[in-house]
C-alpha cells in the first residue's frame, strides 16, 4: 500500500496538479482568509458574547473574567436568574446589535458528573435513558 501511495504522489500529472494549486498565491490568500476569518469571529464574539467566570454580582449588574478582559453587563431582564449566580460561576451572555441582553445562560454544573453519566446511559427515542449493562 505505501508503495502504490508514493508512486501516485510521484506521478507527473499529480506533480503539475500540486504546483498548480499548491503555489505561493494561492498559499497568499488561503492565508490571508483565514486571519480575517479569525478577526470577524473575535469582534463578534466581544461585541455580542460575554463568556468568563462571574466576578461579583451588585444588584443587577454582573462582572465577567475572561482571559483577555474583565467586562460589567447590566443583565436587568434577568432578575429571577441573578438569584442563581454567584462568584465562581462560569457564564455565557448573548447580547444584541444595540447591547442589550437576550439571553443568560449559566453553566457552572460539573461537567465530569455529566460525562460520566454519558458514558454509561445513553438516551433512547423520545428522550428516555437508558442504562448499558
Amino acid at each position: 500500500m505505501k508503495e502504490k501511495i508514493i508512486a501516485f504522489l510521484q506521478d507527473e500529472k499529480v506533480k503539475e496538479f500540486n504546483k498548480k494549486i499548491f503555489n505561493k498565491k494561492n498559499l497568499k490568500k488561503v492565508i490571508a482568509l483565514i486571519v480575517i476569518l479569525a478577526l470577524l469571529k473575535i469582534t463578534y464574539l466581544f461585541m455580542f458574547e460575554v463568556k468568563g467566570v462571574v466576578k461579583k454580582v451588585e444588584g443587577s449588574k454582573i462582572t465577567v473574567v475572561n482571559f483577555l478582559t474583565t467586562q460589567t453587563v447590566d443583565v436587568g431582564d434577568f432578575e429571577n436568574i441573578l438569584g442563581n449566580i454567584q462568584a465562581g460561576d462560569r457564564i455565557l451572555i448573548k447580547k444584541n446589535l444595540s447591547g442589550q441582553v437576550m439571553s443568560v445562560k449559566d453553566y457552572s454544573y460539573n461537567i465530569k458528573d455529566e460525562r460520566a453519566y454519558d458514558r454509561h446511559n445513553f438516551k433512547g427515542f423520545h428522550g428516555r435513558n437508558f442504562k448499558r449493562r
